[in-house]
């Protein structure tokens, strides 16, 4: 399933490359080494503030710079979402909740694998990516309504099926999870991380391009390249006249909300 990884305890990945790999659609490098129902119409996040604030305090708690990353995810998300027509308000909530929690799920990564400094083994990278299933099983319990477990469980499927953890090809992706997977991706490739430095936001536009109708859904991926387009434009127009400075890597991300 997904990456098609195999058993095999002598081969060794990157946990540092984890973040990466599925949005570059490779295996991490490699080391030498030992149903959609949304009759509820409550909206998820909005409805469940408390648990929803509590549940991001512990993603902080265990992982400061996972959190700080799914906050700028949900800042884009809901944009994105906008842009690509989605307007019905249970599955916007269910994005923005989603967006924030996604990755909710590395809280049932062991310590020893999620922390680990040096090289996973192939089966240490599997159950790293069981924490898709692991968010979307704790988000269910706690009885969120509509769709936001079923968006946090799909938001690595590929548009092709090559994705995880069900394989999920095409419009029986939800929509939401289509989203979410542009924006994460987005974000992972251009921001640091200690094991390197991020991409340019042209690198990642690039590739995300690259990727359409392959990993991602054609339209949603058009629309976020109509984002990109307006917001350089915008730039553009503000700094003509004026002397040019950096721009920091989540700028893009920042400008869309």
């Amino acid at each position: 399933m997904g990456l098609g990884l195999q058993r095999a305890e002598t081969s060794a990945v990157d946990i540092q490359s984890f973040s990466v790999s599925h949005c570059l659609n490779e295996q991490p490098a490699q080391a030498a080494g030992p149903d959609g129902s949304t009759e509820r119409r409550e909206t998820p996040a909005v409805g469940f503030p408390r648990l929803t604030d509590a549940l991001a305090r512990t993603m902080t708690a265990r992982d400061a710079q996972t959190q700080q990353h799914s906050q700028r995810v949900q800042r884009f998300a809901l944009s994105l979402a906008r842009e690509a027509g989605i307007t019905d308000s249970v599955m916007l909530e269910a994005i923005d909740g989603a967006a924030l929690l996604h990755d909710i799920g590395k809280l049932g990564i062991p310590d020893l694998v999620l922390q680990k400094p040096g090289p996973l083994t192939r089966n240490e990278y599997n159950i790293v990516k069981q924490h898709v299933i692991i968010g979307a099983d704790i988000l269910a319990a706690a009885a969120f309504p509509g769709p936001l477990a079923l968006i946090v469980r799909h938001h690595h499927e590929n548009w092709d099926g090559s994705g995880y953890p069900d394989g999920l090809r095409g419009q029986a992706i939800p929509v939401g999870a289509r989203v979410l997977a542009i924006v994460d991706c987005f974000d992972a490739l251009t921001s640091d991380r200690p094991y390197r430095r991020a991409q340019s936001q042209g690198s990642a536009v690039a590739m995300i391009h690259e990727r359409r109708g392959a990993m991602y859904d054609p339209e949603i991926t058009d629309a976020f390249l109509r984002i990109v387009q307006r917001m350089r434009s915008g730039s553009a127009r503000k700094g003509a006249g004026r002397p040019q400075t950096r721009a920091k890597t989540s700028s893009l991300v920042a400008r869309a909300i």
